[in-house]
C-alpha cells in the first residue's frame, strides 16, 4: 500500500502532479476541491497521503492533505453505491469534520446538499456510518496533518497484518492518538492503544 507521496508539486488543482525520486517519476493524484486549495505553490515541496484504487479499467491514485480527509474518504467509499468520485465530491463540498458531524448526528438534510448525494444516499450513509465515525473527527479535532508522518504507516501495516480492514485500522489509530497524543511516539504503544479501543463502547 502506498501510504503517502513526498516530492515537488509540478501541477496543482484537482488533478495534481507530484514529482518524486528527484524528478525521475511524476505521479498523478486526484484531489477534492478543498484538498487542492491546501496545496503549496508549484515548485514547492509537498507531502500527500494517498489511497490507491485498483479497477479493471485502470489504477487511480487519490491524494489528501491530511489523514482526516483520507480517513473520511475511505469511510465513505466503504458504503455501497458511494464510489471515489462521489466521495471526492462530498469532500469538495464539506470538510471531513463537517461530514463526520452530519453522519454522527443523522443530519440527512445537510448531506443532501453535498454533490452527488440524494435523499436515499443520505439515509444509507447515516445508517451505515453513523456509528462508525471516528470520535476525533466528529468532535472537530484535527488528528494528524500530512507533515506529521510519525509511525502511522508502520502502525497501519501491523494492524493490516492482523486482519483489520484499512478503514477500521485507521479509525482506531486516529481515535487512540486523539485520546493520548503521546502514544504516536512509539508504534507498538500506538498499536496497543488502538487495539484496546476495540473494546470501548461504540467500537
Amino acid at each position: 500500500m502506498i501510504a503517502f507521496v513526498d516530492g515537488t508539486l509540478v501541477q496543482g488543482g484537482r488533478e495534481a502532479v507530484v514529482a518524486v525520486s528527484d524528478g525521475a517519476v511524476g505521479l498523478d493524484l486526484l484531489m477534492s476541491d478543498l484538498g487542492a486549495e491546501q496545496l503549496p505553490a508549484v515548485g514547492e515541496r509537498v507531502r500527500l497521503w494517498t489511497h490507491l484504487s485498483v479497477r479493471e479499467d485502470g489504477w487511480t491514485l487519490f491524494g489528501f492533505p491530511s489523514l482526516d480527509e483520507r480517513a473520511m474518504f475511505r469511510l465513505l467509499v466503504s458504503v455501497t453505491g458511494v464510489g471515489p468520485k462521489v466521495a471526492l465530491g462530498m469532500l469538495s463540498g464539506a470538510s471531513p469534520a463537517d461530514i463526520a458531524r452530519y453522519l454522527a448526528s443523522g443530519d440527512e438534510k445537510s448531506l443532501t446538499k453535498l454533490p452527488g448525494i440524494g435523499k436515499k444516499s443520505a439515509a444509507r450513509l447515516v445508517v451505515e456510518l453513523g456509528q462508525r465515525v471516528p470520535a476525533g473527527l466528529a468532535a472537530g479535532e484535527t488528528a494528524v496533518t500530512a507533515q506529521a508522518v510519525g509511525g502511522l504507516g508502520e502502525a497501519l501495516d501491523v494492524l493490516a497484518a492482523m486482519g483489520l480492514p484499512a478503514v477500521r485500522a485507521e479509525s482506531l489509530l486516529l481515535d487512540a492518538r486523539n485520546a493520548r497524543p503521546d502514544v504516536a511516539d512509539d508504534v507498538q504503544t500506538w498499536v496497543r492503544a488502538a487495539l484496546s479501543g476495540m473494546g470501548s463502547p461504540g467500537k
